[in-house]
This record gives C-alpha cells, sequence and structure tokens, in this order.
C-alpha cells in the first residue's frame, strides 16, 4: 500500500491558540536573548502555548512540554487556525511550498518532515493549504512511502535522515540532535516521546534487552558519568544502530563488523525494548 508524500488527516479539530509557528524550522532558546543556547525547535503549523512575553519574545511551551524562548518573527497571530477540520501531514523531508500548483511556481514558504497544516483544496497532484498568517500555497503530492509494520517503519524512517547534518537543538532533516532525532521518528509512528535523551531513558520504564537481542527500532543509551545520559541511538538489528553524530550514520557495538565505534562500546549502558510504544500500551 503507498502511502502520499503528503498525509492526509480528516476531522482533526486542534485546539485553539493564538500563536502559530509561521515558518519552516523556528529556533527555541533557552533564554529571550538570540546569545542564548538554541534548546529545540518548532516547525511549521505548531500551536506552543504561551506562557510569559518579554518584550517581543515569548516563553512557550510545545506538544511535548519541553519549555523555551520563541522570537516574535517566528511566528503569526491567527486564533482560527486550529480550528480547521481537514488536515495533511508533510511525508517529505522537505519541499516548497508554492504560489500555484505548478513546479515552477514562485515559493512562499519551506517546510519540513512532520509539519500539519489545514487543507483548502485540491488539484491533481496539488494540495492547497493554509498558512499561519492566512495566506494559501501549494504542495506536490507525490506517493513515495510503503506501509510498514511498526519496527520496520521506526528503521525505514530512520534511514530517511541518514546524511542529515548535527545540529545541537535540532529536530528536522535539515539537522538533529541525537534525542531530536529519536524523538522525530517516534512523532512519525504516532508516539510521543520526551525531548531529552535522559527523559527517553526514563520513559515508561521501558524493559531493558541484551544488545545481542536488540530488534529494530529498540533505543541505544550511553554516558560516561552515572545520572547523566547525553546520547541516544536505534538499533537496526542486533548491535548495529542509526544515531544522529555529526551527521545521520549507521554504526555498530559489534567489535567484527567494519562500521564499529569503539568509544560508544566503551559507554555502552543499556538496550531499551520500544515494543510497548508501538503497540500503544
Amino acid at each position: 500500500m503507498n502511502q502520499p508524500a503528503i498525509e492526509m488527516e480528516l476531522e482533526r479539530p486542534r485546539v485553539r491558540t493564538g500563536l502559530v509557528v509561521n515558518t519552516g524550522v523556528a529556533n527555541i532558546y533557552g533564554e529571550d536573548t538570540f546569545q542564548s543556547e538554541v534548546v529545540t525547535q518548532a516547525i511549521l503549523g505548531e500551536m506552543p502555548e504561551v506562557l510569559d512575553q518579554r518584550g517581543k519574545w515569548f516563553s512557550i511551551r510545545q506538544w511535548d512540554d519541553y519549555q523555551g524562548w520563541l522570537y516574535h518573527f517566528y511566528m503569526s497571530k491567527n486564533p482560527e487556525f486550529g480550528t480547521h477540520r481537514e488536515w495533511i501531514r508533510v511525508n517529505a523531508l522537505t519541499a516548497h511550498i508554492r504560489e500555484e500548483p505548478a513546479e515552477a511556481a514562485v515559493p512562499i514558504r519551506d517546510v519540513v518532515f512532520g509539519s500539519e497544516l489545514p487543507m483548502i483544496s485540491q488539484d491533481g497532484a496539488w494540495l492547497e493549504v493554509l498558512l499561519p498568517d492566512g495566506l494559501s500555497g501549494w504542495l506536490r503530492d507525490d506517493p513515495q512511502e510503503t506501509e510498514r509494520p511498526p519496527r520496520e517503519q521506526l528503521v525505514h524512517i530512520a534511514r530517511r535522515f541518514l546524511g542529515a547534518p548535527y545540529m545541537w537543538g535540532g529536530k528536522t532533516p535539515k539537522g538533529f540532535d541525537c534525542s531530536g532525532f529519536i524523538q522525530t521518528c517516534f512523532k512519525a509512528n504516532g508516539v510521543v516521546l520526551p525531548r531529552d535523551a535522559r527523559l527517553q531513558h526514563t520513559f515508561r520504564d521501558l524493559p531493558p534487552v541484551d544488545l545481542a537481542d536488540a530488534q529494530p527500532g529498540d533505543l541505544f543509551f550511553f554516558s560516561e558519568k552515572e545520572q547523566r545520559i547525553p546520547h541516544v541511538a536505534r538499533s537496526v538489528g542486533g548491535g548495529d544502530f542509526i544515531h544522529s553524530s555529526g551527521w545521520g550514520r549507521i554504526e555498530s557495538l559489534e567489535k567484527e563488523s567494519p562500521r564499529y565505534n569503539h568509544l560508544l562500546r566503551g559507554i555502552f549502558i543499556t538496550a531499551k525494548d520500544v515494543m510497548e510504544l508501538l503497540d500503544g500500551g
């Protein structure tokens, strides 16, 4: 069964909020200044909860309860945006929203994997979507996916991000950190996972599994210091894994593998079985 590059989702009412992310990717900062650390990101169409405001900066909380500061020019005020009932989710890694339903038309916004937008109409392979600032534009819907079992789907999505650059605080194909890489893959499978590796490590008390028995999609955690989990990866079966380190890549904890990473093998602490999450338990 083919899945479109843009997945249609019908009858999904949204929580009404005043501010909506109006750019493809928006950095969220630890403090209300561009000189502070980027802690995570938001993507086009997200409607974060606003907690506070300092001048042109908004303190926000995202869908995963992560908090930070977002600058005003990343957002538009549109209280009605979340009331639309027909939505699409972008499956392409990156794409352009265009003025007209044609490849030669002028791009008016870029969009990344996972963005969700209201759909207005359809013209053949093109879908008209509403943007947070009230403009509308067109995305091409090119079928390119095949439905897979949940574990295979997790690994398939992760493989699509191979080569994407590492970016501290990043969680899109334009740049991931290690935990953003993992969270984005799970969210595409309908699973809300915490943002940081240390929280992913304790999430739902997932059962540990022997490295030799790790199945595709299981999580690997790494630590040099007790109580601190600085790195997470996804198993592709056994000791081989996909992670974001410099870029999205496949490496291994098996000494006989040509992709063996002896540094990570030295700080590997546990593998965790994710089947409970995929079963919806």
